[in-house]
């Protein structure tokens, strides 16, 4: 009863103090496209009991929590900053700045804070693990002096931390701190226990000469450990011992032939570079892990373990000659369907794989999952469809179909789909490949995304001849995370003499058309472009800065939110009208795709912290491909104008 009535108690004092939501239809009041909805600043009373406190701030969206006035040297803002240390899906660079108030703050340093942050995160039992990977990296580029200074804080984590992310973030600490292998073996090697630890964490050591040291003293144990979990560290640490690969090929192969911790070391050989791989020791390794998958019960044969297996199997038999590897691969072609593994790059909006192979007439998974932060799917076309059933996608209202997909549209072109993915989901589509071989290309028909993100399944007749063939695979996208400081050096090259027609035709590839409108090309989802540079008073660096970080300042219209319906629904798009008690939501690049919504039927709105355009949008090209594109927009699509040769 006592809990019970401190329930109440405290209950009743948040509500004397935290300002009440208004109604949904009261919060903003605008007609369409004149002004966005504004996302108010909150009011945070932070005189109250530090429950109290924690409550309002964790009432408040990501967006808001940022917008809470705060100074590192008050220390009546250290919980705001606590707050944003400790949220999910903050950016790092609003970490670090939690983290340096805190210290300053508290009159401690950085160490301290987040060793005091992980050992917090480690107590509460559904602790978010990309929170505690963040503060993991954040931990270890620490300066060894500065953890050497902890060392005892450091060693006090390590010993008790249940969490294995902590308690390895606790071990590379300790091994920073101390500087050599010599100084960490010695005072390990009598725990097997701490030793198992310590080296578990040795992979999140940023430092590969340090890491390196480790390879003399792991290697004994990846053949002999005297307990289950330390053979597994070790096995496991072996792939981040830099300059040592090929030994380490062999000791896996070794614990793979003699099954010892198989699963262990089969994960690790898969994260060896392949140049370092034994074509001596393939056949042997192969031929053990196809006897395994042999056992492994029909109804396992489609989960992750498995898939690894397979995985390394098939890849080590096609280091085989075509005799020797092609009894391997049709022994495993029998025992499982073909599945491939699709996922999306992180803010690149691009699958990860453009091109697979499948044989005719023969079953096929695709495990599809999105590691992006906007929502995706997977459809799968005829050949030859995809110009028209992408315009389709576009045109279509947010609907969901008899099977729950949006964004699909009803055709015989249209093979198979997931459903449309949240950040974070998973998705498998089974299907029976086609008969007829040819290209059948796959893309996202979320609105706007088609054009760039795509790919192309292969159907072959003999899908075992085609990989003994080894036909060369699409190459990997060149990926540079551009900064400001790398491109405001080469604007100079702007005032003349760029290319007009690849600078409108990367408008088109890069996917900018589908939400942007530079003089006749695109469609107004997004902000117009036509006269951005006047927007921006000339400053070609400044907008060079909107395109690579477009989430750093988002227009009000174009802050894009998530509404939760009062179906269990959900719908995430931009306001472009309230009036009355009716708000129309867009959810894409077409005025098919405003909704209007009843207040009543909208139960919660969230404002998003990112934008809907992603942030790495020129990852995939070079310097002289940024420019033309640059070229094209800041002068209005006018082939004429002084940028480009005349």
């Amino acid at each position: 009863m006592r809990s019970l009535n401190l329930t109440r108690r405290v209950t009743t004092l948040l509500a004397a103090v935290v300002i009440p939501s208004l109604p949904l239809a009261a919060q903003h009041d605008h007609a369409a496209h004149d002004s966005g909805p504004k996302v108010e600043k909150p009011v945070v009373f932070l005189d109250k009991s530090p429950v109290i406190v924690a409550y309002q701030l964790g009432r408040l969206s990501n967006v808001q929590l940022l917008m809470v006035d705060r100074q590192p040297t008050e220390a009546k803002y250290a919980p705001v900053y606590q707050a944003i240390l400790e949220r999910a899906k903050m950016s790092a660079k609003d970490r670090e700045e939690a983290v340096e108030a805190l210290a300053k703050i508290r009159k401690t340093d950085r160490a301290t804070e987040l060793l005091a942050a992980l050992e917090r995160l480690d107590g509460k039992e559904n602790a978010d693990a990309g929170v505690m990977n963040d503060l993991a990296s954040l931990l270890v580029k620490s300066k060894p002096a500065e953890l050497a200074a902890k060392k005892a804080a450091v060693d006090a984590l390590l010993g008790k931390a249940k969490k294995p992310v902590i308690r390895q973030a606790a071990a590379a600490a300790h091994i920073i701190a101390a500087g050599s292998a010599d100084a960490v073996w010695t005072a390990a090697a009598k725990d097997n226990a701490r030793l198992a630890a310590i080296v578990a964490g040795l992979p999140r050591v940023p430092d590969e000469k340090l890491r390196g040291q480790f390879q003399s003293r792991i290697a004994p144990l990846a053949k002999s450990a005297p307990t289950p979990e330390l053979l597994r560290a070790a096995l496991a640490a072996l792939p981040a011992m830099k300059g040592s690969e090929q030994e380490n090929f062999v000791l896996l192969a070794d614990a793979i032939r003699g099954n010892q911790e198989r699963l262990t070391a089969v994960r690790a050989m898969l994260k060896l570079p392949r140049d370092s791989w034994n074509k001596d020791l393939a056949g042997s390794v192969a031929q053990s892990l196809v006897d395994y998958a042999g056992k492994v019960p029909q109804a396992k044969r489609t989960e992750t373990d498995f898939l690894d297996v397979a995985s390394l199997a098939n890849d080590l038999s096609l280091l085989l000659p075509t005799d020797a590897g092609k009894p391997l691969r049709k022994t495993l072609g029998a025992l499982s369907v073909r599945v491939i593994v699709i996922k999306t790059l992180h803010e690149q909006m691009f699958f990860d794989k453009t091109q697979f192979a499948v044989e005719a007439g023969k079953p096929v998974e695709i495990h599809f999952e999105n590691t992006d932060v906007m929502p995706h799917n997977f459809v799968l076309l005829a050949p030859g469809a995809a110009e028209e059933i992408g315009p389709l996608a576009e045109r279509m209202q947010p609907v969901a179909d008899k099977q729950g997909r949006l964004y699909v549209p009803e055709s015989p072109k249209v093979l198979g789909a997931t459903r449309l993915l949240n950040p974070g989901e998973k998705a498998r589509l089974v299907f029976t490949a086609p008969k007829k071989a040819d290209t059948y290309p796959y893309l996202c028909t979320f609105p706007g995304h088609w054009q760039r993100m795509r790919g192309v399944m292969i159907v072959v007749d003999d899908l075992e001849e085609y990989l003994t063939k080894a036909p060369a695979a699409p190459a990997t996208p060149t990926i540079t995370e551009w900064t400001l400081d790398d491109l405001a050096p080469t604007l100079t090259k702007l005032s003349g003499g760029r290319d007009f027609n690849r600078g409108k035709e990367l408008f088109t590839s890069v996917g900018c058309i589908a939400c942007h409108k530079v003089g006749d090309a695109g469609v107004l989802y997004g902000p117009e472009l036509t006269g951005v540079l006047a927007k921006y008073k000339n400053d070609l660096k400044v907008v060079l800065a909107e395109i690579l970080d477009p989430s750093k300042a988002i227009e009000p219209r174009f802050r894009s939110f998530n509404f939760d319906l009062a179906n269990g629904d959900s719908v995430t798009g931009f306001i472009v009208k309230e009036q009355g008690d009716s708000v129309w939501v867009q959810v894409g690049p077409s005025d098919a795709l405003v909704t209007r919504y009843a207040a009543r039927d909208l139960k919660k709105r969230e404002p998003q912290q990112l934008s809907l355009m992603p942030g790495g949008l020129l990852n995939l090209l070079n310097e002289e491909q940024i420019l033309d594109l640059l070229a094209f927009v800041t002068t209005g699509g006018n082939a004429r104008a002084q940028a480009f040769a005349k």
